[in-house]
């Protein structure tokens, strides 16, 4: 017979080879479609159908509850940056929650023109919103292929937006609190806009590899830096060696002035931390938390029993914070340390458990955030 041996039916070579080389290409695919394209030619001009003058945004992009569709600033900045994408370059999403329907549209109209779109969504959430489902449509769920949509399974919560060039900015990576939906875009959130560093475009571009190939058993990987900054790629870590812990545990108190703003803070993890604060309140340091919807019982009661400053972080017409942040300034020698954490990561056991970023940014970004905080503070003190 055809295509097996005369020995009892078993497979001939032939045939093993075919299986072999079949499987070789499906597995070579996979790796074109999530390569960098630094590794081949130099991608195109941008096409007529883009603003060849676009420049991305960098720096800190802070949003207020507002329309979506209208005027919230973060969104507005992603659909610009999805519309000057040209041809032949590649744009990369992770999300947590994904329901914003013009960020698909965007997308698939990007796709269309020649772009390759990659979307990773966490299936459990966002698997039965409209704006996926488009985006499954018109983009297909094959991960070989240049560009696609995966509904991966397991928890994702890591939200990062990577664009190898948008208008005259090349390497564009956007990390933050904000998820790509209605909800989101009528919260207070912050996102970090790398610009041209392409050094930061190949750590996230890993990590997109990494988690497209292995969700939901994604492995541990040491923090990366990023300049003078650093990521922590969750899971990997406990309570031993929390990434966050451990920064917090090393701010000698005298001096101190520790500000959070948390939408979420439960469980064992979360009363870590708070007790943490707590011990540093109480050695002399200011400490201010402003809290967010989805705080636990026994950590509010640890925190209001406690020296630490408690502020709302839900408002009177129904807006909240969807912010992920830590703020630490200390006095030092030959100038004060200041740094500011940020990313996806809640105070929960959960986020130490699932893909998740910690984002620690040093330098003058502080005043900024510093001053933010001051305006919900503020905004709080107002309703009270």
């Amino acid at each position: 017979m055809a295509g097996h041996s005369h020995g009892g039916g078993r497979p001939s070579r032939r045939s093993g080879v075919v299986a072999l080389a079949t499987a070789l290409v499906l597995a070579l695919s996979l790796v074109a479609a999530c390569s960098d394209p630094d590794d081949g030619p130099a991608p195109p001009e941008p096409t007529p159908t883009v603003a060849a003058s676009y420049r991305a945004p960098s720096g800190i992009l802070l949003a207020r509850p507002s329309d979506p569709e209208e005027d919230n600033t973060t969104f507005g900045v992603f659909l610009d940056l999805v519309r000057n994408t040209p041809a032949g370059e590649r744009i990369r999403i992770l999300a947590h929650s994904f329901s914003f329907v013009p960020a698909a549209e965007a997308l698939i109209e990007a796709h269309q023109r020649g772009v390759r779109v990659q979307v990773v969504v966490d299936r459990g959430v966002s698997g039965d919103f409209k704006a996926p489902a488009l985006l499954r449509d018109a983009l297909g769920t094959a991960r070989g292929q240049p560009s696609f949509i995966y509904f991966a399974p397991g928890d994702l919560h890591q939200k990062t937006w990577s664009f190898t060039r948008t208008g005259r900015s090349r390497d564009v990576v956007l990390v933050g609190s904000m998820n790509l939906t209605y909800q989101s875009a009528r919260q207070y959130t912050d996102v970090v806009s790398y610009v041209g560093r392409r050094d930061v475009r190949r750590v996230f571009d890993r990590r997109f590899v990494d988690l497209v190939r292995n969700l939901p058993d994604v492995g541990a990987r040491a923090s990366v830096r990023l300049g003078r900054d650093r990521a922590w790629f969750f899971p990997g870590y406990d309570e031993a060696d929390d990434p966050l812990l451990a920064q917090l545990a090393a701010v000698p108190p005298q001096g101190a002035r520790i500000r959070v703003v948390m939408y979420a803070w439960l469980d064992e993890r979360g009363l870590a931390i708070a007790r943490l604060l707590a011990d540093k309140a109480a050695a002399g340091a200011d400490v201010e938390v402003v809290l967010g919807p989805s705080i636990g019982a026994q950590v509010r009661t640890l925190l209001d029993g406690s020296s630490i400053v408690v502020r709302p972080g839900v408002f009177a017409d129904g807006d909240d914070v969807h912010h992920k942040l830590t703020l630490v300034r200390y006095p030092g020698e030959p100038r004060d340390t200041r740094f500011v954490l940020t990313g996806s990561d809640n105070f929960t056991t959960k986020s130490l458990d699932r893909p998740e970023l910690l984002l620690r940014l040093n330098g003058s970004v502080y005043r900024r955030y510093d001053r933010w905080v001051d305006r919900l503070v503020a905004r709080g003190r107002a309703e009270s």
